[in-house]
C-alpha cells in the first residue's frame, strides 16, 4: 500500500463549518459516572436552548449556599502541524450538581450572547483543572472571565509532588480525580484515544467524544466540591471565611473579636450579680422598716420621714391635762369672787352685779355707788 492510499484511509479533522452550514441541533443524553451515578447531559448549538439551561444554572447558583461555583472545561480544534494557524475554541462544557451543558461553540455563528453573558458578566465563579490555555482561547473569542472568578484547581492541590529538579509537578484531571473522587478515574484518559482530540469539529460529536467532554466538566465540578469541603475548614478562617495560614484557626481579627465578646460577657455577668446583690440589700432594708413601723405604730410620737401629725382640738384635750368641761371657768370665777353665778357664762358677771345689792367688797364697787 502506497503512502497516498494510506494517508487517504486515515480520517482527517473537519474544517471549520461555513456559516451556511450552521444547522441547529440539540441532544439530551444520560451517562454513568463513578459509583453508578447518572448525569444528565444537554448537547446543543442552539442559542435558545443554551439560554434556557444557563438561566437554570444561574438560578441554582443563586440558591446554592455551600457549593457556589460551576465546573468549566473547553475543547479546541486540532493544532496545525505546520504551526501556521492557531487552533480555536470548539466546545464549551459547563456543569453544576448532576447536570452538564455541552455547547458546540464552533457550530454556532460565534455570537452566543447568553453564553458570553454567563461567562463574564454575571459574577459566576468557575473551577477548572489548568486554565492557562483556556484563558487564551476565550480571549481570542473576546470572552474574558475575571481572574478572581476563575479557579485553577491545580493551584490548590498537588498529588504528584516534586520532580527531579525539586519543583511541583502539575497534576492532570485523571490523577486528581483518582486521588480525590474515585479510583475508577485512573483509566479515564486511557479509554479515550489521543487521536480523538482531533475531532472536536465533528458534527454531531461521537458518543465517545461527547461522553468524554461531559465527564471532564462534571469531574471539574466534583473535584472542587470535595476540595472546597476541606478548604472551608482547613484553609479558611471559620469566622470570616478568609484565607488563613494557620489552617482552620481563627485569623487575628476574628480572634480579637472573640476575645472581646468573651470579655463583654464576663463584665455583663459581674454587673448583673452586683445589681442583684444591691437589690437584695434594698429589699431587706425595706422589710426591716416595715416590721419596725408595724410594731411601734401606737408608740411612735412622730411619723417617718419627719412629717409631724397635726392634732385637732379634741385630740389635744384628750392627750393633755386640760379640763374636759366649761365648768372650769365657772369654778375659777368662784374662787376669785366667792359668789356663785347663776349664769354659766362668766362674762355675764357685770350685768348681774348691777342687779345685786351692794357689796362690801371695794373691788366690786363702781364709781357713783358711794
Amino acid at each position: 500500500m502506497d503512502a497516498s492510499s494510506s494517508s487517504s484511509s486515515v480520517p482527517q479533522p473537519l474544517l471549520p463549518p461555513p456559516p451556511s452550514a450552521m444547522q441547529a441541533f440539540t441532544q439530551i443524553r444520560t451517562f454513568t459516572v463513578h459509583g453508578g451515578k447518572e448525569i444528565d447531559v444537554v448537547y446543543t448549538n442552539e442559542e435558545e436552548t443554551m439560554s434556557k439551561y444557563l438561566k437554570m444554572y444561574a438560578q441554582w447558583y443563586a440558591e446554592e449556599e455551600e457549593n457556589k461555583f460551576v465546573g468549566l472545561d473547553l475543547e479546541y480544534t486540532p493544532e496545525d502541524p505546520n504551526h501556521e494557524e492557531d487552533n480555536y475554541l470548539a466546545v464549551v462544557q459547563l456543569s453544576m450538581r448532576n447536570h452538564v451543558l455541552v455547547c458546540h461553540y464552533s457550530w454556532t455563528n460565534g455570537e452566543c450572547p447568553a453564553l458570553r453573558s454567563f461567562l463574564q458578566n454575571q459574577g459566576i465563579v468557575f473551577c477548572t483543572v489548568d486554565n492557562r490555555a483556556d484563558f487564551i482561547k476565550l480571549y481570542y473569542e473576546k470572552i474574558i472571565i475575571p481572574r478572581e472568578n476563575w479557579i485553577d484547581i491545580q493551584k490548590f492541590v498537588n498529588v504528584k509532588g516534586l520532580n527531579e529538579r525539586g519543583k511541583l509537578m502539575r497534576d492532570g484531571m485523571a490523577s486528581l480525580a483518582t486521588s480525590i473522587i474515585d479510583e475508577s478515574y485512573s483509566q479515564m484518559k486511557d479509554k479515550f484515544p489521543p487521536e480523538r482530540h482531533d475531532y472536536w469539529e465533528e458534527r454531531p460529536l461521537s458518543d465517545l467524544n461527547l461522553e468524554y467532554a461531559a465527564k471532564d466538566a462534571y469531574v471539574s465540578y466534583q473535584l472542587y466540591v470535595k476540595i472546597w469541603f476541606f478548604l472551608r475548614y482547613l484553609v479558611f478562617c471559620p469566622g470570616c471565611k478568609k484565607e488563613d495560614t494557620l489552617r482552620g484557626h481563627l485569623c487575628d481579627k476574628c480572634n480579637k473579636a472573640e476575645i472581646e465578646v468573651e470579655r463583654a460577657q464576663k463584665n455583663a455577668a459581674a454587673e448583673i450579680a452586683r445589681l442583684n446583690a444591691e437589690l437584695a440589700s434594698v429589699q431587706a432594708e425595706l422589710a426591716s422598716l416595715k416590721a419596725a413601723a408595724s410594731s411601734d405604730n401606737t408608740q411612735q410620737t412622730s411619723p417617718p420621714h419627719g412629717k409631724r401629725r397635726k392634732m385637732n382640738d379634741e385630740q389635744w384635750l384628750e392627750s393633755s391635762d386640760a379640763p374636759k368641761s366649761s365648768d372650769y371657768w365657772q369654778n375659777l370665777r368662784k374662787s376669785w369672787t366667792g359668789d356663785e353665778q347663776k349664769s354659766d357664762d362668766p362674762w355675764m358677771t357685770e350685768m348681774s352685779d348691777q342687779q345685786s345689792p351692794k357689796s362690801d367688797n371695794p373691788w366690786l364697787t363702781k364709781p357713783g355707788n358711794y
